[in-house]
């Protein structure tokens, strides 16, 4: 079988982050892939020794068969086109990189100046400006899907696995300076909060890390 005799080699923190929605979809592929998993002291020290440039922009890292590829949108399209999260259709997939690119945004474009009080009132105002508009998209497209899934796709599809990932972070506190109910004025994504560890492709990833 071609799928398995391919090597993959995922390298991450032992986070969900940026790498879970990827190791949802190689578990939904049933791709067979090393989840090398680094302390954040460990990939301090392997980050200043290495020379490769692969390494020096930061993680998730992929090796397929002694290739190395970065970008973690770049290695979700490919998980999930092995895992059929991803559409064949053009259309349908220009809507999920929508989704996931405004998700990106998201987080790109937070700001984090070193001064804490700096940092505080231009997250705050960030939550009230930029981000309440890029969230306010994600509401609109999930509202106007009606399948339940945000890009409008007949299953859960890696959009909703970016999109959760993010609210999640929002839930749990890990976005600094952004109140945990942050989302619950987007109902249709407080949906898809509460759909996506419910589908069997998620279980069963969280399952087998029992």
């Amino acid at each position: 079988h071609p799928l398995s005799m391919s090597s993959h080699t995922l390298e991450y923190f032992d986070v969900a982050g940026r790498a879970d929605a990827i190791r949802i979809a190689f578990h939904a592929a049933g791709v067979e892939f090393t989840d090398k998993r680094f302390t954040f002291q460990e990939w301090q020290g392997f980050k200043a020794e290495t020379t490769d440039w692969a390494y020096k922009n930061g993680l998730p890292v992929l090796t397929v068969d002694g290739q190395k590829f970065t970008q973690s949108l770049a290695l979700l399209r490919y998980a999930g086109r092995k895992g059929k999260l991803y559409p064949e259709d053009a259309v349908q997939a220009m809507r999920v990189d929508e989704v996931m690119d405004i998700n990106q945004d998201i987080l790109a474009k937070t700001p984090s100046p070193p001064d804490a009080e700096e940092k505080k009132k231009q997250r705050e105002a960030y939550g009230a400006g930029k981000m309440l508009e890029l969230m306010s998209r994600l509401q609109q497209l999930a509202e106007q899907s009606t399948t339940g899934w945000i890009a409008g796709t007949k299953d859960m599809s890696i959009a909703d696995l970016v999109v959760y990932g993010l609210l999640f972070m929002i839930r749990k506190g890990d976005f600094d300076h952004i109140q945990t109910d942050y989302s619950d004025k987007f109902q249709k994504l407080v949906g898809l909060e509460k759909a996506v560890p419910e589908h069997p492709a998620v279980k069963a990833y969280y399952a087998s890390r029992q």
